[in-house]
């Protein structure tokens, strides 16, 4: 279903973003689908997926293409399928949709990836994405909903730690959120410079003026009070465009001059709104609503409208241009002041000026930064020593699955005499932000890694051994735990092969079965830490500050054994943790450089260098692997 479709061809710049909604595409068109436009005028390639599913073996199909670069897709599962408002999915339905993500990620060739998170449901989902950003944008206090569910409610609570990001829509909403983790403002808006333009036709007239309201028509709708209104202004017609699922309408029906339009197209809203002459925002001041920053606002506003509204927050910061009313009395007066000033023309400029300050495009831009700076230059370095061919393996993986936009790639060879100093100098030449050190002899692994340590420029330095083959996203799936532990020092991946906890039990043959296994094994333990005394350094990521505190590497470890656990042991004493990240996964040969000593040279070299770890830190304890 996608070979040959324009999802492939399409240009794009930096990342794909994964839409995971609150609401579909062509339901109402509102915060979640400005933002997918938006990004896609930035150059990304965006995929809104539906709130439903298909029924089918695990995949992903593309139902529709909006624009160059903005994609409705479905995902297919076997029935019976979850509603995303009424509950969690069940374990094997979690599995299906995460197996269909992945089909579906690899047709359309997606690497680098960020996941925009709308509602609680999809949370295992996004997680679930090897290496990708989790963006959870909080439009709403979902606890103000009567109708979730507390095991919705229950998982939102784990998004807001597990996510990446978490994006609010208001002042209230961002305060409530910022007690159980930071996260970063950016009000709704409106295409503003689309809804200052008059329609050429008005869906409504009566000659007598007009009172409006657009929009969703629900239980936090003060239903009560426009009816006040309507009867106190009985020559006037108020026009209430919107559904009214979830309101009691019945007592507004027999209100002669109350008219329900229903639900309307987008793209029919203005010719409703250019017939208002006074618009409305009569909403009960419940929780829910104190946490809200009305889209409406901005699209009223932009039209030159004056704006009648309840006391709520958001828009006592903006009462200069909108009638905020503090209680029913004042409302229902507001809406006869504003009638007579509706032509004023400074009025008009003023409320369409700062409609056009509020466009989304500079909401996109701002999420965009937000985006960029989770991600800082990162220095990997990769000591070399012969074995030419695992340097190759290694380094084609790193291209091929690292998705990570400020890579930093030292490449430091320590003598050897395999061809590999000629390949690496020739690898430079070929890709950008690579440098390669030939070092003129072998100055062993601590001293090899310090030559690439000294010239990293990243907030945060990676050691990865040449006999290595990395997997999707890994190193953005080490580098957001920095983020989450202020006293994380150092992080590691798990692995197939190495002598302590990060060696997990995975079956596999060759790297195209490694790849599938070790994905189905993060997928199930995403987020996951695993806190430890010492981490290996055949893949280690370090914060560059604590690398300053702590110093470089024991050079008097020489060619290798304990400089790990010497390091490890330094980090912990000056107070930091050191942990293994369960979701990251890299294959490593071990030992590949070692295996090609004698068994007593290895043993001598062994024992010499626990003896100088001893005089250092007393008696060794021997590394131990995980308990099953």
């Amino acid at each position: 279903a996608i070979e040959g479709h324009p999802v492939l061809d399409c240009e794009s710049s930096g990342y794909d973003v994964i839409v995971f909604p609150v609401i579909d595409w062509h339901f109402r068109v509102q915060r979640p689908q400005h933002i997918a436009k938006g990004l896609a005028d930035n150059g990304h390639r965006v995929f809104y997926f539906s709130t439903t599913f298909a029924s089918g073996e695990p995949g992903g199909t593309i139902l529709e293409q909006i624009e160059s670069r903005v994609f409705i897709c479905q995902l297919n599962i076997p029935a019976p399928h979850p509603v995303i408002y009424e509950r969690m999915p069940s374990q094997q339905q979690e599995k299906w949709i995460n197996e269909a993500l992945s089909i579906f990620l690899k047709s359309v060739a997606a690497q680098q990836i960020v996941t925009i998170v709308d509602h609680p449901f999809w949370r295992p989902a996004a997680l679930a994405i090897p290496g990708a950003m989790v963006v959870y944008d909080c439009m709403d206090d979902h606890g103000g909903f009567s109708n979730n569910a507390d095991e919705i409610l229950q998982s939102e609570e784990q998004l807001l730690w597990q996510a990446d990001l978490v994006v609010t829509t208001s002042a209230p909403l961002s305060e409530k959120i910022n007690r159980k983790r930071e996260n970063i403002l950016i009000r709704n808006a409106a295409d503003s410079e689309w809804f200052s333009h008059p329609p050429e036709v008005l869906a409504y007239s009566s000659g007598r003026p007009v009172v409006g309201y657009f929009g969703a028509i629900s239980e936090w709708f003060d239903m009560d009070l426009v009816i006040k209104a309507a009867q106190t202004y009985p020559d006037y017609d108020f026009v209430l465009v919107g559904s009214t699922f979830m309101c009691d309408t019945r007592k507004a029906e027999k209100i002669k001059n109350i008219h329900f339009i229903g639900e309307v197209p987008y793209a029919d809203i203005k010719s409703y709104l250019y017939a208002f002459d006074v618009c409305l925002i009569p909403f009960l001041l419940i929780e829910l609503i104190q946490c809200t920053n009305p889209v409406k606002l901005y699209e009223y506003l932009a039209s030159g409208k004056p704006v009648v509204a309840t006391d709520m927050p958001e828009l006592r910061l903006v009462k200069e241009h909108a009638y905020v009313s503090k209680d029913a009395e004042s409302f229902i007066e507001n809406i006869q002041v504003a009638m007579t000033a509706k032509d004023e023309p400074a009025g008009i400029e003023s409320r369409k000026a700062f409609a056009l300050e509020n466009q989304w495009l500079n909401r996109v831009d701002k999420l965009e930064e937000a985006i960029s700076d989770h991600w800082p230059v990162v220095s990997v370095v990769v000591l070399t020593y012969n074995n030419l061919e695992y340097t190759r393996a290694c380094l084609h993986s790193l291209e091929q699955y690292t998705h990570y936009p400020n890579l930093e790639l030292i490449i430091v060879d320590n003598a050897s005499s395999d061809g590999s100093r000629e390949y690496l100098a020739d690898y430079a030449k070929h890709h950008e932000n690579t440098k390669v050190i030939l070092n003129e002899d072998n100055l062993g692994f601590s001293a090899g890694n310090n030559v690439g340590i000294k010239e990293a420029t990243g907030k945060y330095v990676v050691v990865l051994n040449n006999d290595t083959y990395v997997t999707s996203g890994w190193l953005w799936g080490l580098i957001r735990y920095f983020r989450k532990d202020n006293l994380l020092g150092l992080v590691g991946p798990v692995t197939n092969n190495i002598g302590n906890e990060a060696k997990i039990d995975i079956q596999y043959s060759n790297m195209e079965e490694m790849l599938d296994a070790s994905r189905k094994y993060i997928q199930d333990r995403s987020r996951e830490l695993l806190y430890i005394n010492t981490a290996a350094f055949f893949c280690v990521a370090i914060r560059k500050d604590v690398i300053d505190e702590v110093g470089l590497l024991d050079e008097d470890f020489g060619r290798g054994f304990f400089e790990d656990d010497d390091y490890c042991m330094r980090v912990r004493k000056a107070g930091y943790k050191v942990a293994v990240a369960d979701d990251v996964f890299v294959h490593h040969h071990l030992s590949a450089s070692f295996n090609k000593l004698k068994d007593n040279e290895k043993q001598i070299l062994f024992e010499k260098n626990k003896a100088i770890y001893e005089a250092k830190w007393g008696i060794w304890e021997p590394h131990r692997y995980r308990q099953k």
